[in-house]
């Protein structure tokens, strides 16, 4: 796993790359959104309706990006999260992504979601 220092990135960057559709851009964005915004649960928000996007790669910097915001906020809507985290569990492509941010959680928010 390779580590890189993100900048911090603008909401209007995000909804850019969507309309676009440049996958890149998306989780470049959201990344630096997730560490640097202040509001996590606008940031949350958008990982949540993330879930779904046809590129799992997206899917997948949406979960670790749950696990940031859990880090760095100490705090994330665990009746919202964690249903999309478990779900994510059932693609082979993602499930390690939800299952560290669900970890992230446990650890960060002092919640205990019961295990993946």
């Amino acid at each position: 796993m390779e580590y890189a220092d993100v900048p911090p990135a603008r909401r209007d960057e995000l909804q850019r790359a969507l309309t676009d559709g440049d996958d890149d851009a998306v989780q470049e964005a959201l990344v630096g959104l997730a560490l640097h915004d202040e509001d996590g649960t606008w940031v949350q928000d958008q990982c949540l309706t993330l879930k779904d996007h046809p590129s799992w790669q997206v899917r997948a910097t949406a979960m670790t990006c749950l696990g940031h915001i859990a880090r760095i906020h100490k705090s994330i809507d665990i009746d919202r999260a964690l249903p999309v985290l478990r779900s994510a569990m059932n693609d082979p492509r993602i499930a390690g992504y939800a299952e560290q941010a669900i970890e992230d959680i446990e650890i960060y928010v002092g919640f205990s979601t019961g295990g993946p």
